[in-house]
């Protein structure tokens, strides 16, 4: 019995060590950590992946749209051999050498934004091939994730510069290639209002600078307290009112206000207006002509810091057209009859953008197109409290980084959405 019971033990012993020996143990932790960082490494390959596939759609498609390289290069050839001209920079020559200068500065910008494009593009490719299973073996982990780190770096440049240049092929319009005079007014809301213009103000300057603008303040009105009343921006760069024309409308703000004793919530707004500027030069103004009954003049001491003569004189001027409810101010030159000759010819330029925007032939049948800055007439919503959200109420775009939206970042998503919604919109116009 004894010796039955010691054979058993020995059996189950042996037994047991064999299945213990073949049975998977846990990884050792150098093991592990290999495993660990294979999966990692695959997941970051496959999301690069996704963003070169949609990066490489975009530039085949934006590929197809555009001039061929060679014309291009022919194009900017015979430009600069009409420059090489003994009598190109003439005075007699000056409307066509400006014209000139404009057109080969355009092909010499397209030519070498194309030339990135297949830069990236070949950048992006390159590494994917070294990244196939078979070649990616050969590779140790610092090539391998230099390879990664190029691939995530091109085709991010490849797509961004790929989607700006989908928009900006929206921009076709006959004024889209002017400055944009953008007009920031408080609405309701007293001090919360005006400084919400403030911000307003700062998103626009820090949203130019990040797309490659020049914007100026031509003209402020500061608030009682903080902020300001009013304040008139000029954009410029290739396509700034294209850019910027969707701002126009009423912009709300919700949030805790700063300026309440009770720190309640508060709702207030400001109105945006957007026109082009500089669009027709001095001859062409001369042949619109506006009655002056239909025009209302004020004048008005003009703001600034220290005693200068704008702020003794009422040399600022205001320009109301009475038909559409349109008015213009100037406050930049030191006299009123500067002032009031730089109002008509905006008020004239302005007028004239939107008869073409409404396709009516006599200025005086433009309908009145103000920003009101009010309940009801808001084109975006900020949302600061109870919750964070931008909203677009035309699009229907939103986000809940709100702080990007206003410190200038995600605005290019935004108003590339409203492109996109209005090019639509086109579309179904015509059909």
């Amino acid at each position: 019995m004894e010796g039955h019971a010691a054979g058993f033990a020995l059996r189950w012993y042996h037994t047991s060590a064999n299945q213990l020996w073949k049975t998977p143990g846990p990884l050792s932790p150098l093991t592990r950590l290999s495993s660990t960082k294979s999966s990692s490494f695959d997941q970051d390959l496959t999301d690069a992946k996704r963003i070169a596939d949609e990066a490489f759609e975009l530039y085949e498609k934006n590929m197809a749209s555009t001039t061929d390289v060679e014309r291009i290069k022919n194009v900017i050839a015979d430009l600069e051999t009409e420059q090489s001209q003994e009598n190109f920079w003439d005075e007699s020559n000056a409307a066509r050498a400006a014209s000139v200068n404009e057109l080969l500065s355009q092909q010499m910008q397209l030519l070498s934004r194309i030339e990135k494009w297949n830069q990236w593009y070949g950048d992006c490719t390159a590494a994917l091939e070294m990244l196939r299973p078979n070649e990616r073996d050969l590779l140790d982990e610092a090539e391998q994730a230099m390879l990664l780190e190029e691939l995530r770096d091109s085709s991010a440049k490849l797509l961004d510069d790929s989607k700006r240049f989908e928009l900006e092929l929206l921009l076709s319009g006959p004024y889209d290639g002017a400055p944009a005079r953008i007009v920031l007014t408080a609405g309701a809301g007293g001090t919360e209002a005006n400084d919400w213009v403030a911000d307003l103000k700062r998103m626009y300057e820090r949203h130019a600078q990040r797309m490659g603008y020049q914007c100026v303040v031509e003209d402020s009105q500061d608030g009682d307290v903080v902020g300001f009343k009013s304040v008139e921006l000029l954009i410029t760069g290739p396509n700034a009112f294209g850019w910027f024309q969707g701002e126009k409308g009423a912009h709300r703000l919700v949030r805790l206000s700063p300026f309440n004793a009770n720190n309640k919530r508060q709702t207030t707004f400001a109105g945006v207006d957007v026109a082009p500027a500089d669009i027709l030069n001095p001859d062409e103004l001369k042949d619109i002509e506006i009655p002056e009954n239909e025009l209302e003049i004020t004048t008005m001491r003009a703001g600034g810091k220290g005693g200068q003569n704008v702020n003794k004189v009422n040399s600022a001027v205001r320009i109301k057209h009475l038909p559409s409810g349109l008015q213009v101010k100037c406050s930049q030159e030191r006299t009123q009859s500067l002032n009031k000759g730089i109002a008509m010819k905006r008020l004239k330029a302005q007028l004239l953008a939107i008869a073409t925007e409404q396709r009516v032939q006599e200025i005086n049948e433009i309908r009145g197109d103000m920003v009101e800055a009010s309940w009801g007439a808001q084109i975006r919503n900020y949302v600061l409290h109870p919750y964070k959200m931008v909203k677009d109420t035309r699009t229907g775009w939103e986000t809940s980084n709100v702080q990007s939206v206003l410190d200038g970042d995600l605005l290019e998503d935004c108003i590339g959405a409203f492109l996109r919604y209005k090019a639509a919109q086109d579309v179904e116009d015509n059909e």
